[in-house]
Order: structure tokens, then C-alpha cells, then sequence
């Protein structure tokens, strides 16, 4: 290591204004309250064609007003990314240093702790080595900064740190009871909670969830496929033989956990959902199996936890990455399994402890990657989903029941069912959603069934009376209920929440304008109401994850409203000619974008603006690449004498002449019979009404349909810009007054102006 980090530290106080520094740049209790991350520069080290490969590490500690936790977790994604590495804070100068402060007014520059932190450099490999750091910090700018010295492995390491403090997560509960060694049930309701859900059960609302449990239970059980059910239907028999105190009922769960252990899904992905499903069985039947049966499924949870835990290799499909559905699912069964035998005799709590942490730090970078700030999931609708209602929803309700921590409140994972809520169009009992992704499938119902009971309790008064009404007793009265296992989770969340009685339009708690900054996604909406709400929106893409499934959907819109899908997604395959954008035909799909412009308004109505990265030709000199930009406007405030009003432009940044950038196909998707003429496209509805779309560029454009066997597929060609208005109405489309052409052109619709401005769509309502 180069000598020049030993004198890191100094540098950097002398930088900060050596012994005349300004107090801003000393260390107070405030400032160490929260998550703290530090990353070690070369902090670890291992030998590759015989020569160390060093590799930084990141160490996370838990402090409150500098009182640190004393357990330490490091993670080096580079040098083994199946791995979380448990050690200890040995040395912690901070309390000294305030005591000194408050007493003398002496400001001290630095923080000083010593981390010891065994190091396993191999995931099948058990061996571990301890690492000894001693660290010095100071803040500066909102971050840490300092330097280390340590060992590793017969090495001597020194270099740089860099790190941040972020809100603590999760949240302590509030006079949580700690689990009693061998107490069950704990994972999704606790034993003392027994009582007040028997009394849940014989509700209206209680009664109606049993009688759609016992409705599943009667369905098929999958021992194999992408989704083994047994596990779960186990765990619907054992719910209710633990209600009723029936050994009979006990009995035919343990028939079914005895197959499902027999028949190991062929990779995790499908053997998540039987580990997480024999998990919560064990936990309700725990009190009717006899002790040899306990003790089997006690070993087998124990050996499966590890093995989830630790992995697979690529042949099997494995995707550790911290994005990847296959991570969540594999991690959430690995955590809950863990919480169902923690503390039961006859194992190593110790590596059960450990393997329960490992599981809950991965969860906690697949909801810090995966989801974005408003809920989000950078795989698609379907990938984001399905982990959630089959391990990850479980997971955080059994962590906060035997842990007393709160994964859920105050982070990103609160904002999941919000989402879907706000990009919902109700129709009787089906909630549905144009969708993003592979399969172009959601959850639906199944995420409130189960999500409802860690969802805070400030959103609940939006989100429960939809659920009711279109679920619960004034609905179809299903509750969401496909899968056994949710059942538990909902009478549960009925058992806490018995005298809840508030009721908020979801528009006026969650906005009619629903974003995620961090993933790109911009939901308007006009209203939540019936099925002829009109829901509009469109994904930029800001971030590609590595190791994770993606599609070319950079830009691409879905438009609803009038009870009829307007712009809907292609098939489910990896095409880019199967989203809503504008195509290279002898090019390839962009991969991400960014924001250039967002306005909205309050009645639901705004504009976006994207730009995507470059496409460049290889290995051109000098370099000829192209761009996209799309600018994309929703207008719901009726001026133009339509309810909806959409206008989508299109230019291009770069070199349109080049043959493989010089073709450009306008696409969209849609569910309706299209007839062309001219410039124009009308889509008819099923129940009478329509959308009219009408390209003022370019002037000599040619449309084209074709039948996609879900829908047509309307193509757009003739020029190297695009500038489209919709418009959706029951009546006849209004006219268009032009002045002008191609980009510059003005239009008038009723009382509305529409023009596009080098970056972005003006609206006269909007930005005049």
C-alpha cells in the first residue's frame, strides 16, 4: 500500500482549517444518530493468479447520539457477494470526547473506533479470518471522511474511508415483548395475540376470510413448478387446526409438509416458496405435532435456511445480485425460516442468528435497489411482485414480531402498495393496471391481502376502503385471497385494526400526481373513482441494475380511462417493437434516460420530459451516435372539450443521417380496433368511446395496423421527428385548429394550446 495514506488523516484537518477549524467540522451526537455506512478503501484482500486483489469493504454500524450498537456487518460486493461478515465495534473514543467537549469546550477533530470483523473470503468455504481495523473520521459536507489502519490475512492494510449516516432502519417497536425461547406462533401473529384473532374470526369479515381459506384449500396442491403450493396449503390447514385446536387438521398439514420436504423445488427460486411455506405450518402447528416431527422440521428449516442463505451456483439459475426477484425470493424464505426456529433447542442459534441477519441484510439491498422511492420495481410489475406476496411480505411481518424492529414504516417499502393503488382502475373486483415488464402480470388483489398488515397505519384510511369495496364484504367478498397463507396475514391485520373507520380519497393522501424520482416513473391521474378514472403514465428508466432483468422500455407510455385501455403494452417478449416508443429498425433499443423538464398540475394533469443515453456506432471515428428525446403530456382539465387530452413529441439528438439512426418507426400498443385515414388513427372502445390521434409531423407521415392477436398494433413512418395529439371521448372528437407545421406548429383545441418548445410540450393550462 502506498505510504501516502498514512498521513490522510492530518491532511485532511489541515484542509478543514487545522487548530482554527470551525466546530461545524467536530463530531456531535447528533450527527452519530442513525445507519452508519464506512467504506474501507482496499480494506480486504485475496490472491488471483497468485498476486493479492484488493478490495474495498463496507462496514454498517447502528449508533444513537454515538452510543453504537456493539455488532458490526461488513459486505464487500467485489470480493465475495454471497457473504455478510459479522464482527464487533471494539473501541468507541466518541462518549469521551463529548464529555471532554461539554466540559473544556476543547474541540477534538476526529472519531476513533476499532472494528474487529471475521472475514469469510469463500461462501462455501466456513473458514473465517479476523480483520482488525482502527478508524479515524471527521465530517465534512454531509459525509464521513477519515483513514485506517488494520490487518488481514498476514497483511498490513491502511487507505482511505469514506462514508454516510442515514435515518435508522428499521424502527424499534414500541414496547415490544421479547420472544420466550420455543414460543409459537410468532411469525405472523404472537401467542398472546391468539385470543383477540379467535375473536376476529367470528366477525363478518372474519368469517368470510375462512370461508375463502377453506375455498383454496380445496384448490390443487403444486409440489413442483415455479411455485410449489405445499407449503402453503400446509399452512392454511395448520392455521386452522391451531384456531380450532383440531389435531385432525394438524395431522393432514403435516402429511402435506412430510411431501413437500420430499419433493425440493429443482432451484431456490421454486424451493423458496416451500421453505417459506413449511415455515409458517411449523409455526402454527407447533403446538399439535408431536416432538419427533418438531424436531425434523426444526433441522430441516435450519439446514434449508443455510442453504438459501449461501446460495447456488449460475448453472442452477442463481441470481444473487442485489436487484434480482431470485434474491428476494430466496433471501425472504431464508430470513422467515430462520425467525420460525430461532431459539429452539437442538440447533446452533448462534449460526441461526447469523443466517437470519445475512437474510435480512440482503432483503434490505434488494428493497434498497430493486424499489424506488415511491415503490417502483426496476424488474417490471411481475418480478417486483411475485417475491413480495411470497416471502418478502412474510418475512417483515414475522421480523417485526420476533425482532420488535419495523422494516416497513419510514422506508421505501411503505410506498408498494400506494403505488399500485394510484395506477389501479377499478372495475367490479378486478383492480387492474397497464403493466411494465416480462409476463406483463401483477400481484393484484394477493399484494393487499397480505401487505395490508405492515402497511402504516397513516395510509390505511385511503387504501382499506378500496379494498373493501371491491375485495371485502361490499365486494366480491374474496379478500384477495388465492393462496392459502394470506389468510392468516388478514385476519391479523383485522384483529389490530377493528376500530378503523377513517376514509380518504387515495388522490388527496397519495396526490393525483404519483412519482418515483429514483426509478423514473410518472403516474397522472384525474381522479380515484370508477372505471372510467383515467390513469396515464410513463417509465424513463434512470437506472440500468446489472445481473437484473430489464426490457427496452426506455420512454414507453400505457393510457387508460373511459373504462378502456388506450395504450397498452406489446407481448411479453424482449422486442423493443413491443413498447410504446420510437424504434431504430437497423439500431438497438436505448438503455436508460433521464428528466429534462416535469410540471404538473393539481387536478392530475402534467408534462415529462426525457433524454435518452447515446447509441453509438462502433468504432466510428470520428464518433456518430443518436439520442432520443421524448416529451410526453397528460391533460385532464377538460378546456379542450375532452376529458382526456395526450400529446406525445419525439426528436432525435445526433446524427439522423447516418444509415442505421436514419429509420424511424412510431409504435404504440392498444386493446381496440383502429381505422386510419390520413394523418390520423381513431381507436374504438367497446362501450362506444374513442381515441383520435392526429400527427402534426411529420407532414408526409404513413400509418400502418397490424392485428397482434391481443390487440393492433398502430406503426407510424415518414420523417425523423414526431409530434402526436390524442384525445379520448365519448362524443365526437373535437377539431384541430393548426397554424404553422412540423415542430413549430400551433394547435388549438377548444380552449387549449398545444406547442413544443426545443425541450418540452407547452399546455396553456400548464406552462403557457
Amino acid at each position: 500500500m502506498k505510504q501516502r495514506y498514512l498521513l490522510l488523516l492530518p491532511f485532511i484537518i489541515f484542509l478543514l482549517g487545522g487548530s482554527t477549524a470551525p466546530i461545524l467540522y467536530s463530531f456531535n451526537l447528533k450527527q452519530l444518530s442513525g445507519n452508519i455506512h464506512l467504506t474501507l478503501k482496499h480494506g480486504v484482500w485475496k490472491l488471483w493468479d497468485e498476486k493479492p486483489v484488493y478490495q474495498d469493504i463496507t462496514l454498517d454500524l447502528v449508533c444513537d447520539y454515538g452510543k453504537c450498537e456493539p455488532e458490526v456487518w461488513g459486505y464487500a460486493k467485489k470480493f465475495n457477494q454471497e457473504v455478510d461478515h459479522q464482527g464487533k465495534l471494539e473501541k468507541n473514543n466518541l462518549e469521551k470526547l463529548i464529555i471532554e467537549e461539554i466540559k473544556t469546550k476543547k474541540y477534538h477533530r476526529s472519531w476513533k473506533i476499532k472494528i474487529t470483523i471475521n472475514i469469510q473470503s469463500h461462501p462455501w468455504n466456513a473458514e473465517k479470518l479476523p480483520a482488525v481495523y482502527t478508524i479515524n473520521l471527521v465530517p465534512y459536507k454531509n459525509k464521513i471522511i477519515g483513514s485506517y489502519q488494520g490487518t488481514y490475512n498476514q497483511k498490513f492494510l491502511q487507505g482511505s474511508v469514506t462514508g454516510n449516516i442515514t435515518q435508522p432502519w428499521p424502527v424499534p417497536i414500541k414496547n415490544h415483548q421479547s420472544i420466550a425461547a420455543q414460543e409459537h406462533p410468532r411469525l405472523v401473529f404472537r401467542k398472546h395475540q391468539l385470543s383477540s384473532l379467535k375473536q376476529a374470526i367470528q366477525t363478518p369479515e372474519g368469517q368470510a376470510i375462512i370461508k375463502q381459506l377453506k375455498t383454496t384449500l380445496e384448490k390443487p396442491i403444486y409440489y413442483d413448478g415455479y411455485v410449489p403450493t405445499g407449503g402453503y396449503h400446509a399452512s392454511g390447514y395448520c392455521f386452522l387446526a391451531l384456531v380450532n385446536n383440531d389435531k385432525s387438521l394438524a395431522d393432514t398439514g403435516w402429511k402435506i409438509v412430510e411431501k413437500s420436504i420430499k419433493n425440493p423445488g429443482r432451484r431456490l427460486l421454486e424451493h423458496s416458496t416451500i421453505v417459506a411455506g413449511v415455515a409458517l405450518a411449523y409455526d402454527f402447528c407447533y403446538s399439535l405435532w408431536e416432538q419427533e416431527k418438531i424436531s425434523t422440521v426444526t433441522h430441516w428449516l435450519a439446514a434449508q435456511t443455510e442453504q438459501l442463505v449461501q446460495g447456488d451456483s449460475l448453472g442452477n439459475g442463481w441470481n444473487s445480485n442485489a436487484g434480482s426477484n431470485w434474491n428476494a425470493r430466496a433471501r425472504g424464505a431464508a430470513g422467515l425460516a430462520a425467525l420460525s426456529i430461532l431459539n429452539e433447542p437442538g440447533i446452533s442459534n448462534d449460526e441461526i442468528y447469523h443466517f437470519m441477519r445475512t437474510a435480512e441484510r440482503n432483503i434490505k439491498r434488494y428493497l434498497t435497489t430493486a424499489i424506488g422511492d415511491h415503490g417502483f420495481g426496476s424488474e417490471g410489475d411481475h418480478y417486483t411482485t411475485e417475491p413480495l406476496i411470497l416471502t418478502i411480505f412474510p418475512f417483515l411481518q414475522a421480523y417485526s414480531n420476533v425482532i420488535g424492529k419495523d422494516l416497513v414504516t419510514g422506508s421505501r417499502t411503505q410506498w408498494i402498495l400506494p403505488h399500485y393503488l394510484m395506477r389501479m382502475i377499478p372495475n367490479n373486483s378486478q383492480l387492474n393496471i397497464t403493466r411494465y415488464g416480462r409476463h406483463r402480470y401483477y400481484a393484484g388483489s394477493a399484494l393487499f391481502a397480505i401487505g395490508l398488515v405492515t402497511t402504516p397505519q397513516d395510509f390505511l384510511p385511503a387504501i382499506l376502503p378500496i379494498f373493501e369495496q371491491h375485495l371485502g364484504l361490499q365486494g366480491d367478498q374474496s379478500f384477495g385471497i388465492n393462496l392459502p397463507h394470506y389468510a392468516p396475514f388478514l385476519l391479523t391485520f383485522y384483529s389490530n385494526n377493528n376500530n378503523n373507520n377513517e376514509t380518504q380519497n387515495p388522490v388527496d393522501l397519495f396526490d393525483y400526481n404519483f412519482v418515483d424520482k429514483e426509478k423514473g416513473f410518472y403516474n397522472f391521474r384525474n381522479q380515484w373513482k370508477n372505471k372510467d378514472d383515467f390513469v396515464a403514465n410513463i417509465f424513463l428508466k434512470k437506472e440500468l441494475i446489472g445481473g437484473t432483468w430489464h426490457f427496452p422500455d426506455v420512454g414507453s407510455f400505457r393510457i387508460s380511462g373511459l373504462g378502456e385501455t388506450w395504450a397498452k403494452a406489446g407481448k411479453s417478449t424482449n422486442k423493443w417493437e413491443e413498447e410504446n416508443v420510437v424504434i431504430l429498425p437497423k439500431s438497438f433499443p436505448w438503455k436508460t434516460s433521464k428528466p429534462l423538464f416535469f410540471v404538473s398540475n393539481p387536478d392530475g394533469s402534467g408534462i415529462v420530459t426525457l433524454q435518452t443515453n447515446t447509441n453509438w456506432r462502433k468504432n466510428s471515428k470520428p464518433p456518430v451516435g443518436i439520442a432520443g428525446l421524448r416529451s410526453f403530456a397528460v391533460d385532464y382539465s377538460k378546456v379542450a372539450g375532452v376529458p382526456g387530452l395526450f400529446v406525445v413529441v419525439d426528436r432525435f439528438i445526433g446524427n439522423n443521417k447516418a444509415e442505421e439512426f436514419k429509420k424511424k418507426v412510431w409504435i404504440m400498443h392498444t386493446a381496440g380496433k383502429v381505422t386510419v385515414k390520413d394523418n390520423s388513427f381513431i381507436i374504438y372502445g367497446q362501450n362506444q368511446a374513442t381515441m383520435k390521434g392526429t400527427f402534426i409531423a411529420p407532414k408526409s407521415v404513413t400509418i400502418t395496423t397490424e392485428n397482434t392477436g391481443e390487440g393492433t398494433k398502430i406503426l407510424a413512418t415518414g420523417g425523423q421527428e414526431f409530434f402526436v395529439i390524442m384525445t379520448v371521448q365519448k362524443k365526437s372528437p373535437p377539431s384541430l385548429k393548426i397554424t404553422g407545421s412540423g415542430m413549430g406548429a400551433k394547435v388549438e383545441i377548444g380552449q387549449q394550446k398545444i406547442s413544443f418548445d426545443q425541450d418540452r410540450i407547452r399546455l396553456s393550462t400548464i406552462n403557457p
